[in-house]
Parts: structure tokens; C-alpha cells; sequence
């Protein structure tokens, strides 16, 4: 058995902290943050889950599985459904009629046709410009989901896991530097322990060890808004191809997750200043959600959101030496985004028996 730091609470933190506990190891988890959750975490807001752009869950992948292994309650979900989706000078993305171009968009999905526009489409938003082709699939099959109780429930069900099994978590904990079996805290506290785990993003990764290798990310900005209208009708979402635009309404795909109204979740995602994006993107709902600014609740925008990794990403043992391993959607694995974090977790899991312990 070995003494496991974790730093970091989010998705990736709360994964690997599991996985860990479950080989037998000692586990300690710090965040910085006053609160868990990372990126999947959302503020209630008159019932409303108010979060930090689109998140889709692929059904049956990693992190649903995990979902479902870790909770005593079966998680609701409802898929983002092809019918209801449109894309910008297209139509929906899957047709009902006429009847020649629904049998075509059946064609196009069952052989992963990339010239039709749909597929095309798919690719773009699915895995938000990596054109991952599993997701792009499960985006016009209907199986890519919508959690009712939001991602921050998803991240409420691991931390109530973790809890049970008995793994502290300390909010606020700011690691300002590591070492072999040592991590240095900005309250001048050190913490020994067998082996490190940084599950606290690639930035703050790379600040605490740089001789990281350079990750280039997909950058995206973001507009969250609860509404007492419903611009888009029954529409769940408009997708813009060509300009790498999308508007959601998170209530359309799943009525139970806000009271009334709309849940509004639009990204933006490329290349370019994060004020400008978010300028472009508001101009976009303008135009394809009309009167949305005269209904708000809630809102929340953000400039400048790394949604995901481009190329190569780093192995989990890369600085194995220093008894430091790494975990997130950042590092090595056979998936991306949310089910990237939770693989590359159960692999870094898999390491920590092959590390060196403190003599």
C-alpha cells in the first residue's frame, strides 16, 4: 500500500482518488479552490444549473460507466437527439423530410458518409473540432447524453463515494511546489507521501513541473443563461459549422434539469482573442435566439476555456522519476475530453504500484 497525494478536485482528481482507493493505497486529496468540481462544476441558481458551456456524456463510455458504478441511484439522462438539432443553411441535422433526404442522412450515418453535411457536423461538434469519429457517432445515434441533475451532480455522486470510503478532501489547499515523496503548501505546510499525483489541470501541472512537454489546447468561449423564454422553441440547439458556433438549450434535451424557462449553453470555439470570440458568439445568439437579452435570469460568460488537448498528449509516467505521476483529459489515453480524464486516471491508478516508495 502506498501514501497517495492527489492534487487537485475535479473530474480527474475525483477519478484517479477512486481508483486508487480501490487498488488498497492511502489517499489524500488538496484543491486550491474554495469548492471540487473543476470545469464540471455549476452553481444552482433558482434552480437552475448555471455551468461553464455544453457538457455531453457518451453513453457507455468511461465516465458513464463510472457514473453508474459509483451511484446507489440510477443517473437520469436524455440523449441530444440529430431531429432537433439544426445546422446553419442546412436544416435539421437528421432530416424527416422529404423523405429521399431522410433515407440519405441514414445512408450517410450508417457508413460515415464525410461528405454529407451532417456528418461533417457531427465531427465538428461532437468532440468540439477534434473530429473524434466515436463521438461523432454517438452524436447522430443519439448517445451522447444530458445528466438531469447537471455535471455538478456527477461530481457530487464521486465525492459522496469518496467520503463514504473514507478520502479527505481539504478545499484551499494551494501546493505551490513539489519534490520527490513532498509537496509544499502557500501556508508553509509540507505533506510527505509515497507518490504525487497531478490531477490539477496542465496549467497549474506546468507551473509545478516544467519540463512538461508544450500542450496545444482547442480554446473556446462561453455564454450560460437561465431565461423565462424560450428563444429556440423545441429546438436543442442551432450548430454553426463554418464558424464553429453552437447555442444548446440544455432544458430542451433534458425538461427536468431547470424549473421552466431555458437553460441556454453557447460556445465558441477556435482560434482568435477570447474577447472577441465571446463578442461573436453574443452577436450569434442574437441572431438565432432573438429577444434572449431582455429574459435573463442568471448568466454567466467566460473568455477563455481549454475544452481540449490537440496532438500529442504527455504519458502519465513522464516525471515517474520524481515519484510524481500525472493524470487528466491532457494525458495519454484511448479517449477524449470527460472519458479522456476518467481512462487516463484508471491507467495512472494502474502505476502507483509500479512506483518507488518513501524509505
Amino acid at each position: 500500500m502506498a501514501r497517495v497525494l492527489v492534487i487537485g478536485a475535479g473530474l480527474s482528481g475525483l477519478s484517479v482518488a477512486m481508483e486508487a482507493s480501490v487498488r488498497g493505497h492511502h489517499v489524500v486529496v488538496l484543491e486550491k479552490r474554495p469548492t471540487i468540481g473543476g470545469r464540471a462544476s455549476s452553481e444552482s441558481r433558482d434552480g437552475f444549473p448555471i455551468g461553464y458551456g455544453p457538457h455531453f456524456l457518451l453513453k457507455k463510455g468511461p465516465l458513464h460507466q463510472l457514473v453508474r458504478k459509483v451511484s446507489k441511484v440510477k443517473p437520469s439522462v436524455l440523449p441530444l437527439r440529430p431531429h432537433r438539432l439544426e445546422m446553419v443553411g442546412q436544416g435539421m441535422v437528421q432530416p424527416r423530410k422529404p423523405m429521399m433526404d431522410a433515407v440519405q442522412f441514414r445512408r450517410a450515418a450508417k457508413v460515415y458518409d464525410r461528405d454529407h453535411p451532417s456528418v461533417r457536423c457531427s465531427e465538428h461538434f461532437a468532440s468540439w473540432g477534434l473530429e473524434d469519429e466515436a463521438r461523432s457517432r454517438a452524436f447522430l445515434n443519439s448517445r451522447l447524453l444530458v445528466l438531469k441533475e447537471g455535471w455538478s451532480g456527477l461530481v457530487g455522486r464521486l465525492a459522496v463515494t469518496l467520503d463514504e470510503v473514507g478520502i479527505p478532501i481539504e478545499t484551499g489547499a494551494n501546493v505551490v511546489k513539489v519534490e520527490k515523496h513532498k509537496a509544499h503548501l502557500a501556508d508553509g505546510r509540507h505533506v510527505e507521501t509515497d507518490v504525487i499525483i497531478l490531477a490539477c489541470g496542465y496549467g497549474q501541472a506546468k507551473k509545478l513541473v516544467p519540463d512538461l512537454p508544450e500542450v496545444s489546447f482547442v480554446t473556446a468561449s462561453t455564454i450560460d443563461v437561465a431565461l423565462d423564454a424560450v428563444p429556440l422553441g423545441d429546438r436543442h440547439g442551432i450548430l454553426d459549422t463554418q464558424r464553429s458556433m453552437a447555442i444548446f438549450d440544455m432544458k430542451q434535451i433534458h425538461p427536468g434539469i431547470a424549473p421552466s424557462g431555458a437553460l441556454l449553453s453557447a460556445v465558441h470555439f477556435g482560434e482568435g482573442k477570447g474577447e472577441d470570440r465571446l463578442a461573436a458568439l453574443s452577436k450569434f445568439m442574437d441572431e438565432r435566439a432573438p429577444g434572449w437579452k431582455s429574459h435573463i435570469l442568471h448568466e454567466r460568460k467566460q473568455k477563455n476555456v481549454k475544452i481540449a488537448p490537440i496532438g500529442e498528449r504527455v504519458a502519465c509516467g513522464f516525471v515517474r522519476k520524481n515519484g510524481i505521476l500525472l493524470t487528466g483529459a491532457w494525458v495519454e489515453s484511448e479517449h477524449i475530453l470527460s472519458d479522456g480524464a476518467v481512462e487516463a486516471s484508471r491507467t495512472t491508478a494502474e502505476h502507483i504500484s509500479k512506483m518507488p516508495l518513501q524509505q
